[in-house]
């Protein structure tokens, strides 16, 4: 009895040393370097920053603060990223990765697989996100807008080979608020309880499927295009919008309403129908 515990004490300091001497010999900055790298090699207007990396229990880095920009412009801050990899994946050619992280109150897990032995990098991956608060979200800090709030949640899918990149995503965003920087018929604040949005971004076009909105001043329906290059102000929109103004809303708004619409809403057809071209910062609206 007495050895095996002696046994036990002996396993107990080996396992001590050994991570003790693990995490602080840990190569931090090596790691972090080659990471910065890797991750932005797949989009080369993608580039990343983390502040430092360390190891996890099982196998595995966690990257710290991580900051994810394109052209240079801040897109999300991630608080942390953990990274784990497959057992599988030790013996194939490809590489899978376990992934789960927190950005912004919520958290982000999935899976990805990665393969470079071609020549060119080829990633495909999906995974859930829940719970994300899209205030702090630096991307969308650069819309038009005074302040944007609401509760994000869904799935997405990824793959990439080469220069072509795709993503698509079925997200949900409840609770949500915005501020409006200019007045859209005499409205500077618009609320929906839940924003349901079925998208796909490819390459530098983001296209949307479909996008239901449901509030309690009004419902839209949203489709089409925005195409992603340049500055954000400069992004090219093409979009089909259907607004269903309730009672309320309609009645403190109709003075700003075309007399085609009033007549159509007391024919039983409340929904407007109008077009969205121009850009973000200079819009052009036509009605249908």
């Amino acid at each position: 009895m007495k050895i095996s515990k002696i046994s036990l004490l002996y396993t107990v300091y080996i396992i001590a040393v050994t991570g003790f001497f693990l995490y602080y010999l840990f190569p931090s900055d090596t790691l972090k370097t080659y990471l910065v790298y890797r991750l932005s090699q797949g989009n080369p207007d993608i580039t990343v920053t983390i502040d430092h990396v360390s190891p996890i229990i099982p196998p595995g880095i966690n990257l710290h603060d991580v900051g994810i920009f394109h052209q240079n412009k801040a897109l999300v801050d991630l608080d942390n990223l953990k990274i784990m990899p497959g057992i599988l994946s030790l013996f194939s050619a490809k590489s899978t990765v376990n992934f789960k992280g927190r950005v912004n109150a919520g958290t982000f897990s999935g899976r990805a697989e990665i393969d470079d032995n071609s020549g060119r990098l080829e990633v495909k991956g999906d995974g859930r996100i829940s719970g994300i608060q899209v205030q702090g979200i630096p991307a969308l800090q650069r819309l038009p807008a005074d302040k944007i709030a609401g509760v994000l949640n869904g799935n997405f899918t990824y793959t990439t080979a080469g220069p072509n990149r795709s993503l698509e995503g079925k997200l949900t965003l409840s609770q949500f608020r915005i501020e409006l920087n200019k007045a859209v018929f005499n409205l500077k604040s618009l609320g929906f309880r839940d924003i349901d949005a079925d998208l796909m971004l490819k390459n530098d076009t983001l296209t949307i499927k479909n996008t239901t909105a449901r509030g309690n001043q009004l419902d839209a329906d949203l489709t089409g295009t925005i195409e992603l290059t340049g500055e954000t102000g400069e992004n090219a929109l093409d979009l089909t919008v259907s607004v269903t103004p309730h009672h309320l809303l309609l009645a403190k708004i109709e003075k700003n309403l075309p007399m085609d619409f009033l007549r159509k809403q007391k024919a039983g057809n409340a929904a407007i129908s109008f077009n969205i071209d121009g850009t973000l910062d200079e819009p052009g609206f036509s009605l249908n």
